[in-house]
């Protein structure tokens, strides 16, 4: 057979509330030429009978015998992908049936276009739209304003306003992304690091204004989760985008976010009771920016445990995490 034009990689790790509808929304599309492949990085037996129940050839299950992490297992279905352009389809979101006809299309008028993505809707667990967060979310992420066509400053969309929601409502060139350099130091904050190496590529991305997708927001989601370590990806990613010669131009701020991140990383631990850690990323956040409640913070590390304790009871809380990508 010959391979589809796209490959929707749908991830997947024990949740199955809303699987079957993500599923429904890929099939549902007026665009027909594609694959989907759903990766399962918890090797569900429920998950693989959701996807039977289809009995669609569209639809491939595959699984990881030992659970990789959700780099890796995106990165594992990428290396199994046989279409041109890639879309990744979250298993608690869903697509308007006009998609990927619309991206595609944008992608096939120009070669030099190696992402096309849309606006979405905000919807809680039932499905009903938020008009009022739907809003907000356009301005926040800069999208609002955003004329329909190619975008005039990709990097700065990406780099400054992390504007691209690219794991739900974008269809990208395969070949156009350096997979090697997608490992799982970026953990949840992948989609905004795809899109960062897609604009340090030199390509062109294409926007539709639009909202073709629906973003759901729910009690379970990743970016509830509280962890000591949830905050590291944005430790590596701003030191790495400080390297990186197209964005030299946003030096200052990244350097100011690398220095944000290092004081996140070490309050988190810090409130997670990990204290030598803390220490050492609060150092380098000072070193990098000084910055007041990072020596603040750095300071407590200093004193006697049920004193610390104490005063972190009563100002400190581990955040919930960084975003994962533009919403």
């Amino acid at each position: 057979m010959a391979p589809p034009k796209v490959s929707i990689i749908l991830t997947v790790f024990k949740r199955t509330e809303f699987l079957g509808i993500a599923l429904q929304s890929a099939l549902n599309q007026s665009f027909d030429d594609f694959e989907v492949i759903v990766t399962d990085d918890s090797a569900s037996p429920a998950i693989a009978a959701i996807c039977a129940q289809f009995q669609s050839e569209k639809i491939r299950y595959r699984r990881n015998e030992s659970t990789l992490g959700v780099v890796l297992n995106l990165r594992a279905a990428v290396a199994e992908a046989r279409g041109t352009y890639i879309a990744i389809l979250n298993d608690d979101d869903l697509w308007e049936a006009d998609f990927l006809a619309r991206l595609v299309s944008a992608l096939d008028q120009d070669a030099a276009r190696v992402l096309a993505f849309s606006d979405h809707w905000i919807v809680d667990a039932k499905g009903a739209v938020d008009l009022q967060e739907s809003e907000a979310n356009s301005a926040r992420y800069g999208r609002a304003a955003l004329p329909a066509g190619d975008v005039a400053d990709f990097g700065e969309l990406v780099v400054v306003r992390n504007g691209v929601p690219l794991a739900m409502a974008s269809v990208f060139r395969a070949d156009a992304v350096p997979w090697e350099r997608v490992g799982r130091e970026v953990t949840g904050a992948y989609d905004y690091w795809i899109s960062c190496l897609l604009a340090a590529g030199g390509g062109k991305a294409c926007y539709e204004p639009a909202r073709l997708t629906r973003y759901r927001v729910h009690g379970a989601m990743e970016t509830g989760r509280r962890a000591a370590d949830k905050n590291d990806n944005q430790v590596y990613i701003n030191r790495a985008l400080i390297a990186e010669p197209a964005f030299a131009k946003y030096r200052e701020l990244l350097v100011r976010r690398y220095a944000a991140a290092q004081f996140h990383v070490g309050r988190d631990r810090l409130v997670f009771g990990l204290v030598k850690d803390a220490r050492k990323f609060l150092l380098g956040s000072l070193r990098t920016r000084f910055d007041a409640k990072a020596m603040a913070c750095w300071c407590l590390t200093f004193l006697p445990a049920p004193l610390r304790s104490a005063v972190i009871g009563r100002f400190a809380h581990p955040v919930a995490g960084s975003a994962s990508g533009a919403r």
